[in-house]
């Protein structure tokens, strides 16, 4: 593959990852997608009107209001992660209140029809009818027979969690805990009113919010495997490069454009300005997914624009060096300020 095309996808992957925030993220990826492949402008602007922004949802909020928002995010993040491996004893979390730091539960082991009766057992999990510890504590508060939910202190089963399902799931609780902690700080200075209006904001606009979350985890992803790369890692031993490699492989055809000496060379076909739907988010998180997952392995396959993958000592910004043997810093301000920055 010609070098100049692939440094071209180093240069939309670097600017992506060093993004601050989702917003600046997104649009600036694609503001470069366009203009480093010359897609028309209507490309941009249709992608600029159409994306679902969270700077739009929370313009109105303060810097303390917007970092309290992030924490309860973040607590739903790790409550859903739970979910997946709480469903394999059926049982499932309903929240968890840093307040009175309980975790609402509920089984999922019955259906229940329109009247409340039961209809059957779902069979979601591998829950033992008699088991011990946590299960028979959940039995107990009759979790496998009442709709539910039901409160319990999540000191009382963190040694239980771990025993059942794992170091994992006890590392994840201790996070939700953590997470607990600096919201109750932030209710402190906010007030509760505030915490449940913007607990009532994170609800209405979840599947936006979910959006930014997910974007933040291609970027985070994307950052790991650069730095992995730039550490001389294998590409067996970098985790995230397998599941894009995967999404690589299922892009589709590509489009051919003009490169230098005649070269014609493939990019992957977004459909320019047609390439997602109105208003559907998930539209928006397969086609970015597609079109990152892309970037980053065209760039990865060829080992000369590898060479030139840097991260800079000052900021620790990534960047694509012009002269990879000598140049240590992403731009002249970091070079100037190297001996600045502890």
């Amino acid at each position: 593959m010609n070098t100049d095309i692939s440094k071209k996808y180093g240069h939309l992957l670097v600017d992506f990852v060093n993004s601050n925030g989702t917003d600046e993220a997104v649009l600036s990826f694609l503001s470069g997608l366009q203009r480093q492949f010359s897609f028309p402008i209507d490309f941009f602007v249709s992608a600029r009107n159409q994306f679902p922004s969270v700077d739009t949802i929370t313009a109105s909020l303060i810097d303390l209001e917007k970092e309290f928002l992030k924490l309860i995010l973040k607590k739903k993040e790790i409550v859903d992660q739970l979910n997946d491996q709480f469903k394999l004893i059926r049982y499932g979390i309903e929240d968890y209140d840093p307040l009175t730091k309980t975790i609402s539960m509920t089984s999922l082991q019955l259906n229940r029809d329109t009247a409340g009766g039961v209809t059957g057992d779902r069979q979601t999990g591998l829950a033992e009818p008699n088991g011990g510890g946590f299960l028979q504590t959940l039995k107990m508060l009759g979790l496998s027979i009442v709709d539910g939910p039901v409160s319990i202190k999540i000191d009382a089963i963190k040694g239980e969690i771990e025993n059942l399902l794992g170091p994992l799931a006890a590392g994840q609780i201790l996070n939700l805990i953590m997470a607990g902690h600096e919201i109750q700080e932030l209710i402190l200075k906010c007030g509760d009113d505030k915490y449940k209006d913007l607990q009532m904001l994170a609800e209405e606009h979840r599947e936006v919010f979910n959006f930014y979350i997910k974007i933040e985890r291609f970027q985070n992803d994307c950052a790991e495997t650069l730095r992995m790369v730039i550490d001389g890692r294998s590409f067996h031993d970098i985790p995230t490069l397998g599941s894009y490699l995967e999404i690589y492989n299922r892009v589709g055809s590509h489009r051919l454009i003009i490169g230098d000496k005649n070269r014609l060379i493939p990019v992957f076909s977004t459909d320019e300005g047609q390439f997602i739907a109105e208003d559907e988010i998930q539209g928006w998180i397969e086609t970015l997914e597609k079109i990152i997952a892309f970037c980053l392995i065209e760039f990865l396959k060829s080992e000369k624009s590898r060479k030139h993958l840097k991260k800079c000592r000052t900021c620790s910004s990534f960047f694509i060096a012009r002269q990879p043997k000598t140049q240590k810093f992403c731009r002249k301000r970091c070079r100037i300020n190297k001996d600045r920055i502890p």
